[in-house]
């Protein structure tokens, strides 16, 4: 099947805001048990995905696979390259297909990429070092929250 990247607009927006609170539900729930719910700041109510839509300086990708819709990518060129969510809904996890969207979205970049994502978040922090991404830090958040920062060189 193909694989496409397209610009995220308004309409996108409540898959925007899906794929957001499947994705952090998602990985709270592998680390901590059923019903565990942990994110970002406004992840399950819509707010982070306004902050996200209203934010010109991001450029938003809607990932499609085949003819469905499979996940998002949001990121801000500057040196470094910031990937601030690249989100797939869980039912799409663990098929290889992360993997060759990203191999897919880094063929044409160039410099220095970097991303965080939540300590423990073990099953991102394999998926990354996979993609050849290096733990280079990390950052503390309010409520004890901490996330490790990765960077890779295309």
């Amino acid at each position: 099947m193909s694989m496409t990247f397209s610009a995220c607009t308004q309409s996108d927006a409540l898959f925007l805001a899906n794929v957001l609170k499947k994705s952090f539900d998602s990985d709270s729930e592998m680390a901590f048990g059923k019903g565990t719910r942990l994110g970002p700041p406004g992840y399950d109510d819509g707010t982070l995905c306004k902050k996200i839509m209203s934010n010109h300086a991001l450029k938003k990708l809607v990932i499609s696979y085949g003819k469905e819709r499979c996940g998002i990518l949001v990121y801000e060129d500057g040196d470094p390259s910031i990937i601030h969510y690249f989100c797939l809904d869980p039912v799409f996890i663990g098929k290889g297909l992360g993997t060759r969207i990203w191999e897919t979205f880094e063929r044409n970049k160039t410099g220095v990429w970097q991303l965080e994502t939540p300590a423990f978040s073990l099953r991102n922090h394999h998926f990354y070092i996979k993609l050849g991404f290096k733990q280079i830090g990390e950052k503390s958040y309010e409520l004890e929250a901490t996330a490790f920062v990765f960077e890779k060189h295309l």
